[in-house]
């Protein structure tokens, strides 16, 4: 519930963020929360937006191939990833994964030039992380 709270506060109302994963009881899969979305929005493409880490691991995903069978996916990778099989986005892309900012967080290290101010302020308050 915490990664959605922070998610929510980092997109300043641009993104619906909606708790499809965090309300359903049990294991959460990608293909379960695009069969929910496909339900509240029929006739809608999906696209499924991936780091090029997780874009290599997902022929291992519960049901990948009905899952890739659902959804585009588009890969953006991080400087110097290999290409990937899927369609990719040409963007700047930090060189950075959230692993590394818990990492940082839990080590009590500045993280302002990495999320949002009000993002840092509700981990340390909350002591998410590892931050107290």
């Amino acid at each position: 519930m915490a990664d959605l709270a922070i998610t929510s506060m980092g997109l300043s109302g641009k993104v619906e963020v909606l708790p499809l994963e965090v309300n359903r009881d049990g294991d959460s899969y990608t293909l379960d929360t695009v069969n929910e979305l496909s339900i509240k929005y029929p006739n809608t493409n999906f696209t499924l937006i991936l780091g090029s880490d997780a874009a290599k691991s997902i022929g291992q995903w519960h049901k990948s191939a009905e899952l890739l069978q659902k959804v585009k996916v588009l890969v953006i990778n991080r400087p110097g990833s290999a290409p990937s099989d899927f369609d990719e986005v040409n963007i700047k892309a930090l060189d950075i994964s959230s692993t590394k900012v818990r990492k940082s967080i839990s080590e009590r290290e500045n993280v302002s030039n990495l999320l949002p101010a009000k993002v840092v302020t509700f981990i340390r308050e909350y002591g998410l992380y590892g931050s107290r």
